[in-house]
């Protein structure tokens, strides 16, 4: 099983987040190292890739799957498929919302330290430092 940086009180607060917006998360564990992890709008369904080869964590990448269900738009696509390189417009909402929702539930120490634990791809570290600027400044 390919789960960088499993924590499972990060996973039980984002299958909480899952739960209450009615959106089910099943992990599969017999697809090929290419396929991404993927979220079917009509089903409300998140499909983790435990075998999934990509640098970027389990936690980002359920948090972003989450994203596109939570705040996408459903006229938009029907299916969305994970992609750390992924940079149109519903991509990088569901990356910047990412983002958002794990730092709300555990605020990191610093964003390079957000990045490095999440393996955040290198050209999200302005989202990242403006989410971190913005969330502390909530405080």
């Amino acid at each position: 099983m390919n789960i960088i940086n499993f924590d499972s009180e990060i996973i039980n607060n984002l299958q909480l987040l899952a739960y209450k917006n009615d959106i089910i998360i099943q992990n599969i564990y017999n697809l090929s190292t290419e396929t991404p992890d993927f979220s079917v709008v009509n089903r409300q369904g998140i499909f983790m890739n435990c075998n999934y080869e990509t640098p970027v964590s389990y936690d980002f990448r359920l948090a972003h799957e989450l994203s596109h269900l939570i705040y996408g738009n459903a006229d938009i696509q029907k299916i969305y498929t994970f992609s750390e390189f992924g940079h149109r417009y519903e991509e990088l909402l569901a990356h910047q919302n990412a983002i958002r929702i794990l730092m709300s539930i555990d605020m990191p120490s610093t964003p390079l330290t957000f990045m490095s634990y999440y393996c955040v791809p290198s050209w999200l570290e302005k989202d990242v430092i403006k989410t971190y600027k913005e969330l502390t400044a909530a405080e």
